[in-house]
């Protein structure tokens, strides 16, 4: 079975040897590599030239995309694996086509944490901690360091996005389990990643107050109402006003 790690630097581990992102062909190749593994589907040559180049593909872009392809393939071929295969051309497109049984780093973290909110919504608290556990080990990792292009930008929100929803299902699940510390910690990471969304601070109040300490539930009660007036000029929402009321009461 190959792996293929996306997060922490490039690897691919196949059946006959492996390669890190040190041996691919420069931003280019890693960038190239990690668009057509995320996006799983045909892309057009020129859309793809756009991403690795940032759109703006030199005026030779079809053979300098060509050259980074064939590097590519040379690549996945001294793993073990058919480069022509896996980098598939087709009618004017690329496709990265992993045998049935190779491990994603990046798609296993999107399907645990798929679970693990499945589970929360089944208040099913230890398996939802279990899966946002390894999702969150994954989603923690950086992806495509070094690397300063709008595809890229998009690609860091969306694991951000994922590792959030990771922080916020583990501290929901801690605090029904009964860990308030670490439910707080978590929780707090949350606030950390994203600060202007509420649910992440209505955990940390939550677990604040369930550990017994109404004082520092307060203190990050205020916080976010601090952050909603000075950053978007709002009040919280109805969720955490109701917190708050109950909570000063």
């Amino acid at each position: 079975m190959a792996q293929l790690y996306l997060t922490g630097g490039v690897r691919l581990d196949g059946p006959a040897g492996s390669f890190t992102e040190s041996d691919l062909p420069g931003n280019q190749g890693r960038v190239a590599l990690v668009a057509l593994a995320v996006e799983r589907r045909p892309l057009a040559r020129d859309a793809l030239a756009e991403i690795v180049w940032d759109e703006d593909p030199p005026e030779q872009w079809s053979g300098a995309l060509a050259a980074v392809v064939s590097k590519l393939r040379t690549l996945i071929t001294a793993c073990g694996l058919d480069g022509h295969d896996v980098m598939a051309s087709v009618g004017g497109t690329y496709a990265l086509v992993l045998p049935p049984d190779t491990w994603v780093d990046w798609e296993t973290a999107i399907r645990r944490l798929d679970r693990a909110e499945g589970a929360i919504r089944h208040r099913e608290w230890g398996s939802a901690v279990e899966e946002a556990t390894v999702a969150s080990g994954i989603l923690r990792r950086p992806m495509l360091t070094g690397v300063d292009s709008r595809w890229a930008d998009r690609l860091r929100r969306r694991q951000d996005d994922a590792l959030y929803r990771c922080l916020t299902t583990l501290a929901a699940g801690w605090i029904e389990l009964g860990d308030h510390q670490l439910a707080s910690t978590v929780a707090e990471s949350a606030v950390q990643l994203d600060p202007l969304r509420e649910i992440g601070h209505r955990l940390l109040i939550e677990a604040e107050e369930a550990r017994g300490d109404r004082a520092a539930a307060l203190r990050a009660l205020a916080r976010c109402e601090q952050l909603m007036a000075d950053e978007l000029g709002v009040e919280p929402s109805a969720a955490t006003v109701e917190l708050g009321r109950r909570l000063r009461a």
